[in-house]
């Protein structure tokens, strides 16, 4: 037998016990299985041998992304090539995790309450199980419709919760976190800054598992640092954004005032901790909203929306809804209809 027998017979037996039999045309295949006996290496014939290896090599790559259908995990072998992942079977070993967990600050947690889905907006399910794409003239303009649609039907709403209020308030991202709370599919997927909150989630209609694969015994939680999600978030794009604007447009009104060299290099190092752009100010001047159209977010392949903190000058009014201000929660925006790799690779798992 070899090293992985155990894993190979485990995968094999799920399986079969998951409508596999009936997918075997080979009749003499189907007499091995029966006859097969573990304590009996004789038993183990080369068809069968042969057999458990595909089924095995079937798990050792991660599950395909198709517009046909949503693909999901069928074991923590093919999770692994998505993930770093954590199995916890033990009390022991989940006081442990709490422990590390419980107080992270700067982490986005999200659960669900099965193991083997992968990390869809709803959007996306929408997308692929209604056939958008057939109906639809593009995945841009099926998100311009529902910002559109959300600005005329619940503009007012949202400004009615936020306590800042300024012309940036009704931005697209703002209007799509709103629907997303409101049953709407949308490209975002709601995370949380606070573990505990991901495993009320993760808990949340939990069901015992009533098929025959190992991983449906499972619930997961998913964390990432926030600094590795789209370099820190799309405050940190715009912040490091606009100073490179001020080390731009700082150097070329320098040139132009100085009288001669010595004067330049004396303003360059009298300037060299100012900001030609004040961020105080932005609030309110339509950057936000620009910045946040979907013509233009779509270059974003993968990033995430938090007003954590708001004190940097860059709020997208995200906290329009009793129910992101209760969970501590974020968003990630993922700009494709069915693409989850960017995500995924960046992700840890519980």
């Amino acid at each position: 037998m070899d090293k992985n027998f155990e894993l190979k017979y485990q995968l094999t037996n799920e399986y079969l016990r998951s409508g596999g039999v009936q997918k075997i045309p080979d009749p003499e295949l189907l007499q091995d299985i029966i006859d097969f006996n573990p304590a009996n290496p004789q038993t183990y014939t080369s068809k069968l041998k042969a057999f458990m290896n595909v089924i095995f090599n079937s798990h050792l790559r991660a599950p395909l992304i198709a517009q046909e259908y949503i693909s999901e995990y069928k074991s923590f072998v093919q999770k692994s090539f998505c993930f770093d992942q954590i199995k916890i079977d033990t009390e022991e070993e989940f006081d442990a995790v709490y422990a590390e967990l419980k107080n992270k600050t700067n982490f986005l947690f999200r659960g669900q309450r099965e193991a083997k889905w992968r990390l869809y907006s709803n959007l996306q399910r929408n997308w692929i199980s209604n056939k958008l794409n057939e109906q639809e003239d593009s995945y841009v303009s099926l998100l311009e419709k529902l910002v559109n649609i959300g600005k005329e039907t619940y503009a007012s709403n949202i400004q009615e919760v936020l306590n800042e209020h300024h012309i940036d308030t009704i931005n697209s991202i703002s209007v799509l976190g709103f629907l997303q709370h409101h049953g709407c599919p949308t490209p975002l997927l709601d995370w949380t800054y606070k573990f505990q909150n991901a495993l009320f989630f993760g808990l949340d209609g939990l069901t015992p598992n009533d098929g025959s694969l190992e991983i449906g015994n499972y619930f997961s939680i998913y964390f990432i640092d926030e600094e590795s999600m789209g370099a820190g978030g799309m405050r940190k794009i715009m912040d490091e954004s606009l100073e490179e604007l001020d080390k731009k447009y700082l150097m070329t009104l320098i040139a132009l005032i100085a009288k001669d060299e010595n004067k330049r290099l004396e303003m360059v190092e009298h300037f060299k901790e100012r900001n030609f752009f004040d961020k105080n100010r932005i609030p309110g001047a339509g950057l936000i909203s620009y910045i946040t159209e979907i013509p233009n977010m779509i270059n974003f392949p993968i990033t995430f929306f938090s007003d954590k903190d708001a004190e940097t000058g860059f709020i997208f009014s995200l906290n329009n809804s009793k129910n992101i201000l209760n969970q501590n929660g974020a968003f990630t925006w993922n700009a494709d209809p069915l693409n989850l790799s960017k995500l995924w690779e960046m992700s840890n798992t519980l």
